[in-house]
């Protein structure tokens, strides 16, 4: 029997982390590799919860590593990944069931996470623990189209959109582009027309779309798209990431945004 060690993340610092992450993920069909400071950013934004969070050893040897964060009695599996030695021997289940029975014991209701569409290993482990599909969720990428109305952008303050929209979105959005992420994230915050907003990540060379918001009373009229197409002609190369509701797409292709091809299955249990 092999006898793991479960050390709480607290004990370790951000960058000594985003090395665990980056080896854990190693081999992966899409490897996973983040820097100390965007591991901080990234993280930080989505409520990373040190306590819950957790790294394995077999003494000195690393062998897999949870990142969770927590929003109230909603806890998400952030991140999950094995050493490359130490896949395949049925320890995803050994190592996950306790740490939700800890997050349970701590007032932890539900539980999140988002899994590759093609990962059929990790797919079947978490509908072993509970873990049912709620939607797919997808990327986009401006292909650069020139826009109109760009003039009418205007820059306001991230808190702003917040209060505008964290009491109707609530739980309708995946963890990743919530509103309430935009609280702590590096991010700039658009107006257009004075009744659309949208939130633009500054944690990579290449800003990304992280949340869109037009005001109820102003929906199917054209805003979205009209500033879909203002973004793109705005920055370059504009793109979101692969957390976004499926459903999104006709609007997404409209703004000739191009769907990407790597798609994600989220999935929740009630723990």
């Amino acid at each position: 029997m092999m006898n793991l060690t479960s050390i709480s993340a607290l004990h370790y610092s951000s960058e000594q982390l985003s090395v665990f992450l980056s080896d854990c993920f190693a081999g992966y069909s899409i490897p996973f590799s983040i820097a100390a400071e965007h591991f901080a950013h990234r993280f930080g934004a989505e409520h990373i919860s040190l306590p819950d969070s957790c790294v394995w050893w077999d003494g000195e040897v690393l062998v897999a590593i949870a990142i969770i964060t927590r929003r109230a009695e909603s806890a998400r599996l952030a991140a999950f990944a094995l050493s490359p030695a130490w896949r395949g021997m049925g320890l995803g289940i050994r190592l996950l069931e306790p740490l939700m029975q800890s997050l349970r014991a701590k007032g932890v209701r539900q539980m999140w996470l988002e899994v590759i569409a093609d990962n059929q290993p990790g797919i079947g482990l978490y509908r072993a623990l509970g873990f049912e599909l709620q939607r797919v969720l997808c990327g986009f990428q401006s292909d650069g189209v020139s826009g109109v109305g760009e003039n009418l952008l205007h820059e306001v303050n991230p808190l702003e959109l917040v209060w505008r929209s964290l009491g109707e979105v609530k739980e309708s959005l995946p963890w990743q582009i919530a509103p309430c992420s935009l609280i702590t994230l590096p991010c700039r915050v658009f107006e257009y027309r004075k009744h659309a907003y949208a939130a633009i990540a500054t944690l990579t060379p290449t800003p990304q779309l992280r949340f869109l918001y037009v005001e109820p009373e102003y929906r199917h009229k054209g805003f979205a798209r009209e500033m879909l197409i203002a973004l793109s002609h705005h920055f370059a190369g504009l793109g979101t990431s692969v957390a976004v509701p499926e459903s999104f797409t006709p609007l997404f292709a409209s703004a000739g945004y191009r769907l990407m091809q790597i798609r994600q299955l989220e999935m929740r249990t009630v723990i």
